[in-house]
């Protein structure tokens, strides 16, 4: 800094021009933004409310981010004082003040789990120009106040959503609420077990949707089966890395695991029906295939792994 100060060549901080200044701070974590570079000065305030840096909302750090859930201890506040952490809710207000209407695409790390109704009103009472949104739901929210944040994202095309564990069909008022709201929706991708009761939610509430996922869950065959033969517009099911099951016993919620490889059926109708079915194969190419089977495989009790069964070729 001495140097610098000595040098009539050499800019300061404070002084560097705005646009330069914006492109950095894009490479930074959204939370050091709105609670680090932009308290600096007067010049990096100003730089921070580029509205380039806040077309894509990323909250991926949760290093930095206090979830107070007793279920992950490690992520809740402590007292280390090589990292500054603050509360979701107070994050979610300094990107408010910066981004303004600007956010298009909005994601959530899928373990950001202490998601509530307050931290919901936040993004859609502020940003309603969102058309992507990646949104963990590990509790359950209240159902009125679903039905109002999605009342105000008209524009969502996309929506990636990890649920909570549930029974029966207790995600199924949610999905009608954001189904009901969202009628731009055309994409939706899910991180969750893919059973015959959450095809026909999907069916009936999202009959618009045109590109559904499930990459790298459990997916049930005759749910599968259901959704690409019942859904009256799907053009592209991505089933790559999934782990197909089937339930042999319509009274017992047990599933048997038969592997990575789709029953030959699927392919079939999938290709008949679909403009695209993404599926694994095989193949050595695939080692995220390798990888995930050779997981689940070493996590097998012994008479679960007498259940499995070969299956054909299915090319991607």
């Amino acid at each position: 800094m001495e140097s610098q100060e000595g040098s009539g060549n050499v800019p300061r901080w404070e002084n560097m021009d705005k646009d330069i200044l914006s492109n950095i701070f894009k490479k930074l974590d959204v939370v050091d933004v709105v609670m680090g570079t932009s308290r600096v000065c007067i010049t990096w305030f100003l730089a921070s409310h580029n509205k380039t840096i806040w077309s894509t909302i990323k909250l991926n750090d949760l290093d930095s981010i206090v979830l107070d859930d007793p279920y992950w201890p490690q992520m809740q506040d402590n007292d280390d004082k090589e990292k500054h952490r603050y509360h979701l809710r107070k994050i979610l207000i300094e990107i408010n003040k910066f981004s303004r209407t600007v956010p298009t695409n909005f994601f959530f790390n899928v373990y950001c789990n202490n998601i509530l109704e307050e931290d919901l009103a936040i993004i859609s009472n502020g940003m309603p120009n969102i058309r992507k949104l990646a949104l963990p739901i590990w509790k359950r929210l209240d159902l009125n106040s679903i039905e109002l944040a999605f009342s105000k994202l008209k524009n969502l095309q996309t929506l990636t959503i990890s649920p909570y564990p549930w029974r029966d069909d207790a995600l199924s008022p949610e999905l009608r609420a954001i189904g009901d709201s969202c009628r731009n929706l055309t994409t939706i991708k899910f991180h969750c077990l893919l059973d015959k009761i959450l095809a026909n939610i999907i069916i009936c509430n999202f009959p618009s949707v045109q590109r559904i996922s499930f990459r790298c869950s459990y997916v049930c065959i005759e749910a599968t089966m259901s959704l690409i033969i019942g859904h009256p517009n799907l053009k592209i099911f991505n089933l790559s890395h999934c782990i197909f099951m089937e339930k042999p016993h319509q009274y017992n919620d047990a599933y048997y695991i038969l592997g990575m490889r789709p029953e030959e059926e699927i392919v079939q109708i999938g290709t008949q029906k679909l403009d695209r079915i993404l599926v694994c194969s095989s193949s050595d190419h695939c080692t995220i295939f390798q990888d995930v089977w050779k997981y689940i495989q070493n996590r097998m009790d012994p008479p679960l792994k007498a259940s499995l069964r070969s299956g054909g070729t299915v090319e991607t």
